[in-house]
């Protein structure tokens, strides 16, 4: 994604958790009006409110950047977007695990 918007994807990570600004804010001890204007672009944010709101999410600043190639416009990219979210939280053996599987299902596919 060329232009990454801090704003954009907070809104996308928020709206994949069916929570609204109010309860995203009130986590993360800011107001509604100003994670509103963060989602809008019309305020900056600082890297210590975003790890508050990371932290609102349910996520690390590192798992917020991580996936900022990933825009869920498409239904494949909904998809991969929830298949990330599965995976959120999972120790690195299921994680490979999870990995091979999907790798072993496409070899199958492209034996049929």
């Amino acid at each position: 994604m060329s232009n990454f918007s801090l704003g954009n994807r907070l809104r996308q990570l928020r709206n994949n958790r069916a929570l609204s600004q109010e309860q995203v804010a009130h986590i993360a001890d800011i107001t509604p009006a100003y994670l509103g204007q963060v989602e809008r672009g019309t305020k900056n944010i600082t890297v210590y409110t975003l790890e508050k709101v990371c932290r609102a999410l349910n996520i690390s600043l590192a798992e917020f950047f991580s996936v900022a190639n990933i825009e869920p416009n498409r239904e494949t990219d909904e998809i991969a977007v929830q298949i990330f979210h599965q995976l959120n939280g999972r120790s690195i053996s299921e994680k490979q695990a999870v990995l091979r599987l999907i790798k072993l299902v496409f070899s199958i596919q492209e034996m049929t």
